[in-house]
């Protein structure tokens, strides 16, 4: 009777072991499953929050030398003004190109800067054309001055210099600056859900 007695107890603490491994590997899978997920939730925040980092300091720097070269073309110099216009239309496309096709007014701002500075160089062109030609007819440079067309072009190039400066620039370093603090909010988000997967992990 004892050792029928004995082996039920047997086989009962064999089969609570067995239950107990079961549930163990159970309870093994499913965390193995979360900390997988946990992971790669992690990897994705870690991924998505370093890609906006780099576009943000993209934009910023391209910003930054764009500015540049529109504080260059309406500084009032005369020279170089073809080589500045490129390097304005070069930042131009590197800025554009970091932002997003929704963002209307930007790119019409920036288009008619663009505009405007690519008519300051033609209008300098008439200036430095007809220079050439008073040169030509007098052997000193007195008269030149009064030339109308000089004038004229030479007004018009203020014209565009004040529409840049004081109708478009303000408006493009507005909305950049909304967009990088809109992009630095989303990070901020973004490292506060890391910490946290961080902080359940470790509990």
């Amino acid at each position: 009777m004892s050792d029928e007695v004995f082996n039920i107890f047997s086989a009962i603490g064999i089969g609570l072991t067995f239950l107990a491994s079961i549930a163990a590997v159970i309870v093994s899978i499913i965390s193995l499953r979360y900390s997988n997920k946990a992971a790669k939730r992690s990897g994705y925040l870690s991924t998505i929050t370093a890609s906006r980092d780099k576009w943000s300091n993209s934009l910023r720097e391209s910003a930054s030398l764009y500015f540049t070269q529109i504080t260059r073309i309406c500084s009032g110099q005369e020279e170089n003004l073809k080589e500045i216009y490129n390097e304005l239309t070069h930042y131009h496309f590197a800025v554009t190109l970091l932002l997003f096709e929704h963002d209307k007014e930007i790119h019409d701002n920036m288009s008619a800067i663009r505009s405007n500075a690519f008519e300051i160089v033609k209008q300098n062109n008439i200036i430095l054309s007809e220079y050439k030609k008073r040169r030509k007819l007098f052997s000193k440079s007195a008269g030149i001055e009064d030339n109308n067309v000089i004038h004229q072009a030479q007004q018009k190039i203020n014209e565009l210099r004040d529409s840049i400066l004081n109708e478009h620039q303000g408006k493009i370093f507005y909305e950049i600056r909304r967009l990088l603090e809109a992009e630095w909010r989303k990070q901020q988000y973004e490292a506060t859900d890391m910490w946290k997967e961080k902080t359940r992990k470790k509990e």
